[in-house]
């Protein structure tokens, strides 16, 4: 997990130095970061939940720091992190025999071949469905939060 979340922070990092016009040799950003393992429906999901900083700190010659801001993120350059931290945790996850690829190279094969009683489970779990039972296969119920009609409060 943390080698994955550490290639996560450094793409989204790099794209801020950079967008900055800086290296990583005078600039820095930061960021915190929740790990939820968990869906909407108590199934497994991990995900991470990443709060950045909306710029980077950039080092002045007298030692001090100073914050430069940077622009949102256009939709192309949401699109393209989004497919480099895919490919990147692909080919970490390739290296450690957790995946291998697929005939298209998109790392959505598994190894097949899995006497683990938990995987079938794991399975569902993801896809949202029921695994034992009477309902198995069936669409779990989601938790979904509702927009309030009114003011709650009464105020």
């Amino acid at each position: 997990m943390g080698w994955v979340l550490g290639i996560v922070y450094r793409v989204i990092a790099t794209h801020l130095v950079k967008k900055a016009g800086h290296t990583h040799q005078v600039a820095k950003t930061g960021a915190v970061t929740l790990i939820q393992r968990f869906g909407s429906a108590l199934n497994l999901n991990v995900h991470f939940h990443m709060l950045f900083l909306d710029g980077v700190y950039v080092e002045q010659s007298h030692g001090s720091a100073r914050f430069r801001w940077v622009k949102a993120p256009t939709s192309p350059e949401l699109t393209q992190l989004t497919h480099t931290i895919a490919h990147r945790v692909g080919r970490y996850l390739e290296r450690q025999g957790l995946l291998e690829r697929d005939v298209e190279n998109s790392y959505l094969a598994s190894d097949a071949v899995d006497d683990d009683p938990m995987t079938p489970l794991l399975g569902h779990s993801i896809t949202y469905r029921i695994a034992v039972g009477s309902q198995a296969g069936r669409k779990v119920f989601t938790l979904q939060t509702l927009p309030t009609s009114g003011d709650p409060f009464g105020d």
